[in-house]
């Protein structure tokens, strides 16, 4: 064989292995991601699952890679109208993997990997539901804290875990736990480490609805289904200024608003919204997030 024949070969074989890279890329929107996250489109909402449940899901570095994934295959896919995060089996996720501790903790690297995950979810340009059963515990109520609405399942305890083993608290919960439930009671929850069970958690408003166990799965896709029908445009930009809110003063704020109300006037989805009112109709803000 020439050389020129042997390179072309070399080529085709490159060129194949990257093709195959690319069909693969293609069909993330119903498969296994890592050993311990699956991810599954369907009717504009990404399904997250965690699949470590002979482990209560707890957390892995396949479980921090496959989250990495998962955000970026939202970003990349515009038909991504909502996000539905869950765990496989009884709990939801039991937090660290105390095992993997005792035998050296986690790497810096898989730090890293972990709290990309979870402001990954934090920033999705879809809306991120959890639907939380059994308990959210250390990572876990990380996990929790990340997604912009959360459900529970009746009997579902969550717990900051952290200072209960000697560590400090870690997966963006010295952020969240302040402003999603007051400094008074992320304090109790981090250096108490007390369970709070879900009514209480819907009572701080921390979780938005409670459902016998049977009915999570379906209260959580209906509320999904809701936001895929919504203004993709308007959800992103509510978003950005409810994120934004907790860090600007007043004027600042109030800036922000009026430029995303004048960029909102602008938008096709604004038109159909209007239209559809005066035609009496339900909207059809289309297929597409923009």
């Amino acid at each position: 064989m020439s050389a020129a024949a042997g390179s072309a070969g070399a080529s085709s074989q490159a060129g194949s292995g990257e093709g195959k890279g690319r069909e693969e890329r293609r069909t993330l929107s119903g498969m296994q991601l890592t050993e311990h996250v699956s991810y599954e489109l369907r009717e504009r909402v990404a399904h997250v699952t965690l699949t470590r449940s002979e482990a209560r899901n707890a957390l892995s570095e396949a479980i921090a890679k496959g989250l990495v994934l998962a955000v970026e295959e939202i970003e990349r896919d515009k038909r991504v109208r909502a996000v539905i995060l869950g765990g496989e089996g009884p709990i939801f996720c039991a937090g660290g993997d105390l095992k993997a501790f005792a035998t050296g903790g986690i790497s810096s690297d898989t730090g890293e990997t972990v709290h990309r995950g979870l402001l990954g979810l934090h920033q999705s340009p879809a809306p991120v539901i959890a639907a939380i059963q059994g308990a959210a515990i250390g990572y876990g109520l990380g996990l929790a804290c990340a997604c912009d609405i959360r459900l529970a399942a009746e009997g579902t305890k969550f717990q900051a875990g952290f200072t209960g083993i000697g560590l400090s608290p870690n997966s963006t919960t010295s952020y969240f736990l302040p402003r999603l439930l007051g400094p008074s009671v992320a304090a109790r929850l981090m250096l108490t480490n007390l369970p709070m069970d879900a009514e209480e958690a819907r009572g701080y408003g921390f979780v938005a609805s409670v459902h016998p166990p049977a009915e999570l799965a379906a209260a959580t896709e209906e509320l999904a289904q809701r936001i895929a029908r919504m203004p993709s445009g308007a959800l992103r930009r509510a978003k950005a200024l409810l994120q934004a809110s907790l860090g600007h003063g007043a004027e600042e704020q109030v800036a922000m608003e009026v430029g995303f109300i004048f960029e909102s006037f602008a938008t096709d989805d604004f038109r159909e919204g209007v239209a559809a009112f005066g035609e009496k109709r339900q909207p059809d803000f289309g297929a597409e997030r923009k």
